[in-house]
């Protein structure tokens, strides 16, 4: 057997997690085509993903871990669970492919969260980026020529929403184990998506269930894939490859669905993608600096 480099094995996890990703997606989109509303929809995507995470965490430690942040982990998770029902009511009403460039624009709203709600410094230079961003959001949408969907302004509450779980677990994240945090956050998501799910059920056909259940599985193996490769390598540095999502949704669509992603949603996602990189190496340097003036000390 091969021993690859760190590099090497985080770009292969990075490209299995945006693959795994995009197959989501479809798979998603085409439960919805069959009648499952998305309530139901998140209520399998979290149980499933509870009882694979559990299971992985009861092989490797034999038991169920606690957690200090039980509380804060909850109240993200009542976000967490608004941004997947408006990202999979966002999935139904839009082509696959617009709206995977659109859910580009998420670490956008993490950087302006950043500044406004942690009081992190923002300099001029992010800023363009963030601006810049926002114009590759408007190359998709291109207001006043197109109206602007319903679907569209989901799945950027869906980025909103998503941002602001992923601030919450700034404040926390570094002091407890990655897998730790999936399995609550999936535990306690599980329990708030049973109303809605309940109240809207439909009983799947068999291939219908099965999709259902896949997407809680591999949702749990593209998250595991996406933390070892950031334990491996910056995220700075495999934050590029995060653009192979949009191909990959590209293939799925076109095979599943027949469509074809037209000129705008690759260059507005191109544009939306660079600025999203400029802030990821932006946020690298700076914690390099960091450390580097602690070490010092």
């Amino acid at each position: 057997m091969p021993t690859f480099s760190a590099p090497v094995r985080a770009t292969l996890l990075m490209l299995a997690a945006t693959f795994v990703s995009g197959l989501q997606n479809c798979l998603m989109r085409l439960i919805a085509d069959h009648g499952i509303d998305a309530f139901q929809i998140t209520l399998f995507r979290n149980l499933f993903g509870l009882i694979s995470v559990t299971a992985i965490i009861l092989w490797v430690d034999r038991r169920i871990p606690r957690t200090h942040w039980f509380w804060p982990i909850t109240l993200s998770c009542f976000l967490h669970v608004a941004s997947m029902l408006a990202f999979i009511y966002g999935l139904s009403l839009l082509p696959l492919n617009e709206s995977a460039a659109l859910s580009f624009a998420a670490p956008l709203f993490v950087t302006i969260g950043a500044a406004l709600f942690l009081g992190e410094t923002v300099r001029a230079r992010r800023w363009s980026a963030v601006a810049a961003g926002f114009v590759g959001v408007l190359i998709i949408l291109r207001p006043g020529f197109i109206p602007i969907s319903f679907g569209a302004m989901m799945i950027l509450f869906s980025c909103m929403m998503g941002a602001a779980v992923t601030l919450m677990f700034k404040t926390f994240a570094g002091n407890e184990r990655p897998l730790t945090l999936i399995f609550y956050q999936c535990l306690v998501a599980s329990v708030l998506s049973v109303p809605g799910g309940a109240w809207v059920w439909v009983t799947p056909s068999l291939p219908i269930f099965f999709a259902l259940a896949s997407i809680g599985l591999i949702g749990t193996f593209g998250w595991l894939c996406f933390l070892r490769a950031c334990k491996l390598m910056d995220a700075s540095a495999i934050q590029p490859i995060e653009f192979v999502k949009l191909p990959s949704v590209a293939f799925f669509a076109y095979l599943m669905f027949g469509e074809t992603p037209d000129r705008w949603v690759w260059l507005g996602a191109a544009v939306i993608f660079s600025s999203t990189l400029y802030i990821a190496h932006r946020e690298a340097v700076v914690a390099r600096r960091r450390a580097l003036s602690g070490a010092d000390r």
